[in-house]
């Protein structure tokens, strides 16, 4: 088994979220104050409040959003933050790993001495195409990010060996749940095993 999370150099967080069909509520609020500030203040030359006024935008959003996950795939390889080689398909030996790459987004923080933390809690469950559950694991893994700021930009890895399954169609769920928030997400990932 192996888990991993990291946090990547700081980055901005891309405002383009703010058009992907929002409550009209949240679009009226301080989601949409700010962002729409951020803009203002940008055209007028006062880039350093801009930044300022986007940064509360995007937390806004953040703390607003359901935990959810911008990627999540299968990967052969990992090496950073949105820098990892997608597998080419879903299909697996018997004695393949499993790779899961993600990019959790909405969780909560907590304060600590130096800065902010994050942790989020993973099980998974291996599930015939029917629906008959032939494998879980509650409380796999725990992913962990520390920091200064409140990173926004972060992915997590996951990788366990294949259960000796017989060949076939599966599904994975991986279930995420947030330790600092009452939020959780689950994703389905079809997979199959070949001879």
């Amino acid at each position: 088994m192996m888990i991993s999370a990291f946090r990547p150099a700081a980055a901005m967080l891309c405002c383009a979220a703010l058009s992907f069909g929002l409550p009209a509520a949240a679009q009226a609020g301080d989601i949409a104050e700010k962002a729409t500030l951020a803009e203002t203040l940008l055209d007028r030359g006062y880039g350093g409040a801009a930044l300022k006024a986007f940064d509360t935008s995007a937390a806004a959003f953040w703390t607003a959003s359901p935990l959810q996950l911008r990627t999540v795939l299968f990967a052969d390889a990992v090496d950073g933050f949105a820098d990892y080689t997608p597998r080419g398909n879903s299909e697996f030996q018997p004695s393949d790993a499993l790779r899961l790459y993600f990019e959790p987004v909405g969780f909560a923080y907590t304060e600590e001495s130096d800065g902010f933390g994050a942790a989020l809690t993973a099980d998974l469950q291996i599930r015939a195409p029917g629906g008959l559950i032939l494998a879980t694991a509650e409380d796999f893994g725990r992913l962990e990010w520390q920091g200064r700021s409140k990173m926004r930009e972060v992915h997590a890895t996951i990788e366990f060996p294949l259960p000796d399954f017989k060949p076939g169609s599966y599904q994975l769920l991986l279930t995420l749940r947030d330790e600092n928030s009452p939020k959780t997400t689950t994703v389905t990932l079809p997979f199959s095993v070949t001879e």
